[in-house]
């Protein structure tokens, strides 16, 4: 069995408004050939072994270590991982094995940027990018997913993004094809950059093709009066439900996350 492989970048900015480039097509690697690096292998402790056998964080260790090295061969900055960009890629990784379904939008609909409400909140321009795998037996190791995802564009091109300074890592025993959680595992890497000084901006708003004008400056410095009708305060309620509820967790979590959504929603309707 190949391990199936997914990408997407996603920039944004809240200068003018969100922005984002065409998903990049899944790809399924018709070749397994290529090898990983054994030096770079021997210096990432587990990245050889099933997630099951040496556990979930250290392949997630494992896996960092051997994106930052692929960073480092070629002149650039190290990922950090980031606390909300971790939760976010771990829940993702958890509901494709629990709900059977492999792509960067759930079956609910939720896409990236509403996963990620919560690390793009705060920032003034931002750039998400996002990783999937999953893989059987030997196919499932951290060196193997890291090893498929270089010798496919799309994902090489967000592995070695050098706008990317943070990272989240997702990993669950499990695929979305229903595989043993023993001899499987189900990867989500979430690529991640914020600005959040005024006047600052990030490349994405470049690379989106997307410069505000000098109104667009002026109108987004300033803090939003606009009142939301009874109708989109109800939209927004129910919405975020659904997204409070999209895994299992405690009634403290689901409330916290709701409230969250509510806010982030909320700013961004009235915007």
């Amino acid at each position: 069995m190949r391990p199936s492989l997914s990408t997407t970048a996603r920039p944004g900015s809240r200068i003018a408004r969100r922005l984002s480039l065409p998903l990049l097509t899944s790809a399924l690697l018709a070749s397994l050939t290529l090898s990983a690096s054994p030096a770079q292998a021997a210096g990432c402790a587990g990245a050889d072994l099933l997630p099951a056998v040496a556990s979930v964080p250290t392949a997630k260790s494992a896996t960092l270590c051997l994106l930052n090295g692929e960073r480092a061969a070629r002149g650039l900055a190290p990922l950090s991982s980031d606390p909300t960009l971790e939760d976010a890629a771990q829940g993702y990784s958890l509901a494709m094995v629990q709900q059977r379904f492999f792509g960067h939008v759930s079956p609910s609909g939720q896409t990236i940027t509403e996963r990620l409400a919560d690390y793009v909140a705060p920032a003034r321009s931002w750039a998400t990018g996002e990783n999937l795998a999953w893989g059987q037996g030997p196919l499932a190791t951290p060196a193997a997913i890291v090893r498929n995802w270089m010798a496919s564009p799309g994902h090489r091109d967000n592995i070695l993004n050098d706008e990317f300074n943070e990272i989240g890592v997702g990993i669950v025993g499990g695929t979305p094809s229903g595989g043993l959680p023993a001899l499987t595992a189900t990867y989500t890497t979430t690529f991640g950059a914020r600005t959040t000084s005024a006047g600052s901006t990030t490349r994405a708003t470049v690379a989106s093709s997307a410069s505000p004008s000098p109104a667009a400056k002026k109108s987004t410095a300033k803090k939003s009066t606009k009142r939301l009708s009874a109708k989109q305060k109800r939209a927004i309620s129910k919405r975020c439900h659904r997204v409070a509820s999209r895994t299992k967790a405690s009634k403290k979590t689901r409330k916290a996350r709701y409230n969250r959504c509510v806010r982030t929603k909320t700013r961004a309707a009235q915007r």
